[in-house]
């Protein structure tokens, strides 16, 4: 016989199953009666001992068959009561695991040894919480004597079982009503008894039996309480009969104020107007009320406010029927009901959108990015070792930390950025209107810089973090928003497996490519600092006179390890990081220097062209610059000309006509760089305040034999010309191509056949050369 945890018999018929020694016993009988009485029967009927030999070994295979049926019989009996015991078991696993109540085994000493899903459910806790736990510790205090005074009973004996109803502390601090019923199970093969609880969740019934009582309480005092639950009576016209205190404060109303008045005229909108009449009628035609519904109605202030409204018939003796009406205010359940919504789109730790948020976002971004043909990355922040902090600090430490870090996320962020928190310490950002994929490893470096730092909690804990990152594009990468952030998570593990604290792109490719960029910007920022940016300055000459009129300052970075650096690897960088900014203004504070030292050293009036970027033309303040400047130098205004490209000019052209009438006025000169490589028109031309223009040296390289470039040449001259421009060749390297722009008329010409760009003393000392040669010739 077995017992189950409940208590019940597992039953078995025989008794050698559950007495073996009994059944040993029987067998041990039936041997020696079979071996006793059969060699007696065989030596009183055989006397040959031949034969006598022969029948004894028939004798024992008859002994050994039988046996092995009674060893068949046996087996099969305690296989068959094994496997009922297992359907059995599992039928009880079942029923404890799917039952609709909460089930519990509880220790004599008020332990958790075993829980249901339900119970859990019911309860807040996992099954490892509870364990750890009695049911003491989460009853409510006033009901805890009267549990364990039956429980005390049921331990002696006095009682087999129990139930009350009792309330049970929630995981999440509150008390909810439970129905309680509890067995003692005593049954040595279970080890020490135990308890079996079943409890029943009540804590609705109990709600709604209080709002009852609560109801009731009200109807008593109707008059003289300020009742949450607006109550109207109405006349089969719907002529206001009765007004309650909670109707004045959900609808504004008085009771002066409303009754007396037709309900139409109260709280119903005009939309809902004809409706209501028509179920006014119908109620009172057919006796049966209107059945209960979310409506929304009108405040005294013509606001809207959403009510639960219930409707009653009264129908007293030889009077016309009544209509009662009872509104239960939702706006708080709305609110309600909007927190949870939010709830499923944020973070509850941080404020920040949740995955389902920035999924659904990230998948608009893609279409906007579509339409522009623009990059987005995603990039997957993953604080490095996080767990190490919950455990050796908890997670009260690690829920301070999450919400530290992103707050200061969220500030070194663009604010075109959408940061979110994916879960645990991950986080995720959406960057929109990248212009290289180098910036999403900026931004990701920024992100990482932020987090790498000692983070002071509010108790002076301080604790060091570092992170990784992961990033991937769109569309260079992935095309959807699932995939992006696959794409991003695997780029992560790529940047953890490489030392952490580094990000990483979905490809190696990009990732190296992204590195070198960004240590060569950082390089660029100490250079600025330290400052190792140089200008060399190449001669302008006049073709008529052959005299240098000018200089074109050209930027170049004397790095201590690699030397010179042209500025066609750092000037990318400095535009894409707005670098260029500060990069620029310096170029032309000091031309303007410049420009005063060799005036100072009799070099005359030598004009300086300063090129200016795109990226600076597009930024604010730059003419007050210019101005101050000039101001601060001394240097004549008009002997300072600005470059500027064609692409520069024609993104913007309104803003562009517009920024160079006001450096116009400064009294500088204006010249349009590489002419003719872009979308020039004369419409265009005529509007800009220009000076010079600046012909490219794609169109000079080949001159004078390419019959094409040549006469694309002469056409620019006589345009420049006759818009009253001066013209610039750039790019000469053979006498021949000088001979030719001088033989069409072109002005003024640089390039590698007069000099290189040259330092500043050392353009000096050409012009002072040049100056010698060009006077003794004229002379």
């Amino acid at each position: 016989m077995q017992w189950l945890p409940n208590g019940s018999k597992l039953t078995d018929n025989t008794a050698y199953s559950h007495r073996p020694w009994f059944g040993a016993l029987l067998y041990l009988t039936f041997g020696v009666l079979w071996i006793g009485g059969s060699d007696y029967l065989l030596g009183v009927i055989v006397s040959d001992p031949e034969l006598y030999s022969q029948y004894q070994t028939y004798k024992g295979w008859l002994y050994v068959g039988f046996t092995a049926v009674l060893a068949w019989l046996l087996l099969s009996q305690r296989q068959s009561a094994a496997q009922q015991s297992a359907r059995v078991r599992q039928l009880y696993e079942q029923t404890f695991a799917l039952a609709n109540v909460g089930i519990a085994h509880v220790s004599l000493s008020g332990q958790w040894l075993r829980t249901n899903e339900r119970m859990q459910q019911i309860l807040g806790y996992s099954q490892l919480e509870l364990q750890r736990m009695t049911f003491q510790q989460i009853t409510h205090p006033e009901d805890l004597n009267r549990d364990l005074t039956q429980l005390e009973q049921l331990k002696t004996g006095v009682r087999r079982e129990y139930s009350m109803e009792k309330r049970y502390r929630h995981k999440e601090g509150h008390y909810l009503w439970c129905r309680l019923g509890v067995r003692k199970v005593e049954n040595p093969a279970f080890g020490e008894p135990f308890y079996i609880s079943i409890i029943e969740d009540i804590d609705g019934l109990k709600l709604i039996e209080s709002e009852l009582r609560a109801t009731n309480l009200k109807f008593q005092a109707l008059l003289d309480s300020e009742a949450a639950i607006s109550i109207q009576g109405y006349e089969a016209d719907g002529t206001t009969i009765y007004w309650n205190k909670a109707s004045e404060r959900i609808y504004g109303f008085s009771s002066a104020e409303a009754i007396g008045k037709n309900l139409l005229e109260l709280i119903i909108p005009a939309s809902m107007a004809d409706d209501v009449k028509t179920a006014i009628q119908q109620m009172v035609t057919t006796g049966r009320p209107i059945p209960s519904a979310e409506l929304v109605l009108q405040r005294k202030d013509g606001s809207l406010v959403t009510v639960f409204s219930s409707h009653a018939l009264v129908q007293l003796p030889d009077k016309p029927p009544q209509m009662y009406c009872i509104d239960i205010d939702l706006t708080e359940q709305k609110k309600h009901e909007q927190q949870v919504a939010y709830l499923g789109q944020f973070d509850a730790l941080t404020d920040l959108p949740n995955r389902t948020s920035f999924l659904c976002q990230l998948r608009q971004a893609i279409e906007r990015a579509e339409r522009h043909r623009q990059l987005i990355a995603v990039i997957i922040l993953d604080v490095d070792h996080f767990k190490n902090i919950n455990d050796s600090y908890g997670h009260s430490v690690g829920d301070e930390l999450l919400q530290q870090v992103s707050a200061k996320l969220s500030a070194v962020l663009r604010p075109t950025d959408l940061l979110s928190r994916l879960g645990g310490d991950e986080f995720a950002v959406q960057a929109e209107g990248i212009e290289e994929p180098e910036d999403a490893a900026r931004i990701a470096d920024k992100m990482l810089q932020c987090i790498h730092r000692v983070w002071t909690l509010s108790n002076g804990m301080e604790v060091k973090l570092s992170a990784s990152a992961g990033i991937s594009l769109f569309p260079l990468h992935e095309l959807s928003a699932e995939a992006l952030l696959q794409g991003a998570d695997a780029a992560l593990y790529k940047a953890k497996s490489e030392g952490r604290n580094i990000s990483a792109y979905y490809t190696d490719g990009l990732t190296q490519s992204a590195r070198e960029r960004l240590m060569l910007e950082s390089r660029l920022r100490t250079a600025i600092l330290e400052q190792q940016l140089v200008l060399f300055y190449q001669p302008q000459v006049q073709l008529a006179t052959g005299q240098v009129v000018g200089a074109e300052a050209l930027i170049r970075w004397q790095d201590p390890d690699e030397g010179l650096i042209g500025p066609d690897r750092f000037i990318p960088i400095a535009e894409s990081t707005g670098l260029i900014h500060e990069i620029g203004l310096w170029v032309i504070q000091q031309s303007c220097r410049q420009g005063v030292l060799w005036q100072q050293l009799g070099l005359g009036d030598l004009r300086i062209t300063v090129n200016v970027s795109a990226h600076q033309f597009q930024r604010e303040g730059l003419t007050q610059h210019i101005a101050d400047t000039l101001l601060s130098t001394g240097f004549n205004a008009s002997l300072l000309e600005l470059e500027m490209t064609e692409s520069a000019l024609l993104t913007q052209h309104a803003d562009a006509v517009s920024l160079l009438q006001q450096l116009k006025q400064l009294g500088i000169r204006l010249a349009i760089d590489d002419f003719g490589t872009g979308y020039s028109s004369l419409a265009y031309l005529k509007a800009l305040p220009l000076d010079v223009l600046k012909v490219d040296k794609s169109f000079i390289d080949n001159l004078p034999q390419h019959q094409q470039d040549a006469e694309i040449c002469k056409a620019i001259v006589r345009l420049a010309h006759t818009l009253g421009f001066e013209v610039i060749a750039e790019g000469v390297e053979h006498q021949r191509q000088h001979d030719f722009l001088n033989h069409i008329g072109c002005d003024v010409f640089q390039g590698y056949w007069f000099a290189k760009p040259l330092p500043a003393d050392e353009f000096a000392s050409l012009v002072l050369l040049n100056r010698q040669q060009t006077n003794g010739v004229n002379d």
